[in-house]
């Protein structure tokens, strides 16, 4: 089970043999919609013959489209992690502040971290105030917004202000789950304009298409968009990838309905899970909830209990804080998950819990 502390959400291979619904994932388990799927069939193997000449435009024009953006801001690249490690080689590790808790890959390719003071529960304004503090102290500054694992959403105007005060700083945001809130073309920082941000976007969680690799970093700074297009692959996209993510770019209808679908599910969820973890954050407007706990190797063997495989974090790591992230399931998934929990005996389940320190109470 220490296993589970180091493994990246969606990766059950630490558990063979197991049969589990996966909500360790942070993909919207709803996904690939219709488009991707026929897209898939309707692929030309001849096409796969050559190299994907054209395939980097297709995206990025696609992308653009999709943003509110122009594609000459962008620099199309494999999902947001390249970024972050293109990133991580371009910019002074000593000048670059994270304000944690925060992704895997950027909590270990930047090492200076900004967490909450000890003791305080993390909120928006929490946040906020590290931003602006380290905007004052530091060139670079990395926010993931809406927040991994927390899922806090820190507006985009007040971030404005914040880069608006620190010019001489730039901000450095992860938006790999802003297409989850509803107006997200509006929210993102995108439309901020400034020449001190760069956005991280990709379609990969929104579509469930993590399969693919494809994602774009937006900036109008024109010295860091050339340092990181001097660091692309020759060829960065594939044709695959290409025609599955344009495909699942163009499914706007899909797009909303899901999207409604899935946070309502969350806030089913956060009904479902409030009574039992105290801990549980259910106020944020993403698809996954986060629950703070002390012991969530217990936790996490409470939900295997339930055939659930869940997002576990240790509090000790560097960039964490304790606790345990869960993904909205479907529909049919979260029905099969209250009758789990309702019919596997409460007081078993209990006894079993208090046995090894699950923080659940009777």
């Amino acid at each position: 089970m220490t296993a589970v502390m180091d493994t990246q959400g969606g990766d059950l291979r630490y558990l063979p043999g197991e049969s589990l619904l996966d909500l360790g994932t942070c993909v919207n388990l709803y996904g690939p919609p219709p488009s991707v799927r026929a897209a898939l069939r309707s692929i030309d193997p001849g096409r796969i013959l050559a190299h994907p000449y054209g395939c980097e435009e297709a995206f990025t024009a696609a992308y653009a489209g999709f943003m509110g953006t122009t594609p000459d801001l962008l620099v199309p690249g494999r999902g947001i992690t390249e970024f972050i490690r293109v990133l991580a080689q371009i910019l002074p590790a000593r000048q670059v502040a994270v304000i944690t808790p925060d992704y895997t890959d950027t909590i270990r390719c930047f090492p200076t971290h900004l967490p909450p003071p000890a003791g305080v529960t993390e909120t928006v304004d929490t946040r906020l105030t590290r931003v602006a503090q380290a905007m004052g102290t530091h060139p670079y500054v990395i926010l993931s917004n809406p927040n991994n694992p927390l899922g806090l959403y820190l507006h985009r105007d007040r971030l404005i202000e914040i880069c608006r005060a620190h010019p001489e700083s730039v901000l450095i945001v992860d938006e790999a789950y802003i297409e989850f809130l509803p107006g997200f073309t509006e929210l993102s920082m995108v439309r901020s304009g400034l020449p001190n941000v760069v956005v991280l976007r990709s379609p990969n969680k929104f579509f469930g298409i993590a399969g693919t690799r494809t994602g774009a970093l937006w900036t109008r700074n024109a010295a860091i968009a050339r340092r990181v297009a001097e660091r692309k692959l020759n060829w960065t996209l594939s044709y695959v990838d290409t025609v599955l993510a344009t495909a699942a770019l163009a499914d706007t209808t899909w797009a909303g309905q899901t999207r409604d679908a899935l946070l309502r599910n969350a806030a089913e969820l956060t009904d479902l899970l409030a009574g039992r973890f105290p801990g549980l954050a259910g106020n944020v407007p993403v698809h996954f909830r986060f629950i703070a706990v002390d012991d969530p190797l217990a936790g996490h063997r409470f939900f295997l209990r339930h055939g659930v495989a869940v997002r576990a974090f240790d509090g000790h790591q560097a960039g964490r804080i304790s606790g345990l992230r869960v993904t909205a399931p479907t529909a049919r998934q979260l029905a099969a998950l209250k009758a789990s929990i309702a019919g596997h005996g409460a007081s078993q389940t209990d006894e079993r819990a208090r046995r090894q320190r699950c923080p659940i109470p009777s």
